[in-house]
Order: C-alpha cells, then sequence, then structure tokens
C-alpha cells in the first residue's frame, strides 16, 4: 500500500501531475508529493479553476 501525502490515507495507486500546459514541476525544485486518487481530483479541479480566473 502507498500512502498519499495530501490525506494520508492509505491506497494501492497514488498519482504524481509534474508537467501540463501551464504547470511545470520538473524544473521547479520542490517537494514531490503524491495524491491518492480523490486528492488528485481535488487538486486538478482546483487548478482548473485558477487557470480560468487567470491566476
Amino acid at each position: 500500500m502507498l500512502k498519499c501525502d495530501f490525506c494520508g490515507r492509505e491506497s494501492d495507486n497514488v498519482v504524481r501531475v509534474a508537467l501540463d500546459q501551464d504547470y511545470d514541476r520538473l524544473t521547479v525544485k520542490h517537494e514531490k508529493r503524491y495524491a491518492c486518487h480523490d486528492c488528485s481530483l481535488k487538486k486538478e479541479q482546483e487548478r482548473q479553476a485558477r487557470l480560468k480566473a487567470g491566476k
């Protein structure tokens, strides 16, 4: 089992989005964090809302 770095729950799978349009975590130095399915969906929705708001 793997552990989500955001909610702490154990999961069979975790996700890390590192590169997408206007989103680059490959060249920026930072702590790598992995998300369970639910946290990954929540993070993606928040990121998309920020993009639509122009932030």
